[in-house]
């Protein structure tokens, strides 16, 4: 399986843990009426020519629930609060895991949030942030991965890990300027790097699955399809960013779906709801690291930072995802 956190030069083969579609032609058009031309000839050959693209790159990936305004346009933030098993020196580690996703506007060369509504260059997006904190021993490993995509077309926009495992820091980003994405890593293990990467055609990172496996396209007949896939960004040495090959799967089972991804580094399991919003409940990593979902709310993301405010919030029935 594909590592998700070095733990220090003790540890170094362990890792922290690895790491809608209901209406696929939605997405289609909107991609479409954005290249749309004069003439109707030229129109329905875009229009052709974006519909193969998507299909090539984004294989049954979706913009899907990055894409919904309804989910999204009461300015609250989806958290889930996951019970964490993650496995360290070939033990399971117990520990709390927390996905925060949010839709912003962010500067385009900054990717600081944009709170002016005339800034007509801004980029409209939903983060992903995960957070964690795993005691080991009389150590502490502590991270944070942080993921942009933009709403318009699902692409990666930028992927950050910051991190410590108690003997050092560590930084690493990918930032996508189109064909060409800029990787730049700088750990205690290995000093700072600069790269340019070229993703091939229908390439994921990872960190994005616990999204992406949330934007499969459920319209369709459960059929398995391939992507290309990189490790993690989260490890303290740096690394050379290389896709192989994955396949992912899926099939409904009652209330729930269940979606394999088998890569290079063996096989994650996800269980997602049936249902929109499509909450991804369970995580079985490939390693032996488990996440179970103990709690999901959606609340105002900026109200929500004073003492007690947690416990106010776990207690308000309205801000419950329903079970």
């Amino acid at each position: 399986m594909v590592d998700y956190l070095r733990h220090s030069e003790r540890s170094r083969g362990t890792s922290i843990f690895q790491g809608i579609a209901r209406d696929a032609s939605a997405a289609l058009d909107m991609t479409a009426r954005a290249l749309r031309v004069g003439s109707v000839g030229s129109s329905l050959l875009l229009a052709m020519t974006s519909t193969a693209f998507i299909a090539e790159t984004q294989a049954q990936f979706t913009p899907g629930i990055l894409a919904n305004d309804s989910y999204w346009g009461d300015r609250k933030a989806e958290f889930d609060f996951y019970e964490g098993q993650l496995t360290r020196d070939a033990q399971l580690r117990k520990c709390e895991i927390l996905h925060i996703f949010f839709r912003e506007r962010i500067d385009p060369k900054t990717f600081v949030r944009v709170d002016d509504p005339t800034r007509a260059d801004a980029i409209t997006a939903v983060r992903m942030n995960q957070i964690w904190s795993a005691p080991i021993g009389m150590f502490v490993e502590q991270g944070s991965i942080t993921v942009y995509w933009r709403i318009d077309s699902a692409a990666l926009a930028r992927l950050t890990f910051v991190g410590t495992d108690s003997f050092g820091n560590a930084i690493k980003k990918i930032e996508s300027t189109g064909a060409i994405s800029n990787y730049m890593s700088d750990t205690y293990r290995d000093g700072t790097t600069t790269s340019p990467i070229s993703p091939p055609l229908n390439s994921f990172f990872y960190d994005e699955l616990p999204m992406r496996v949330r934007t499969i396209d459920w319209s369709k007949p459960p059929a398995d399809f391939e992507i290309q896939l990189a490790p993690t960004l989260a490890r303290f040495g740096s690394d050379h960013v290389e896709f192989k090959p994955a396949r992912i799967s899926w099939k409904p089972i009652e209330k729930t779906i269940e979606v394999s991804a088998q890569h290079s580094g063996g096989i994650d399991r996800f269980v997602l709801d049936r249902d929109f919003p499509f909450l991804l409940r369970e995580w079985q990593m490939a390693d032996g690291s488990k996440l179970r979902l103990k709690r999901g709310l959606k609340a105002d993301y900026w109200n929500y930072s004073k003492e007690g405010d947690r416990e106010r919030a776990f207690k308000d029935p309205m801000l419950q995802h329903p079970d």
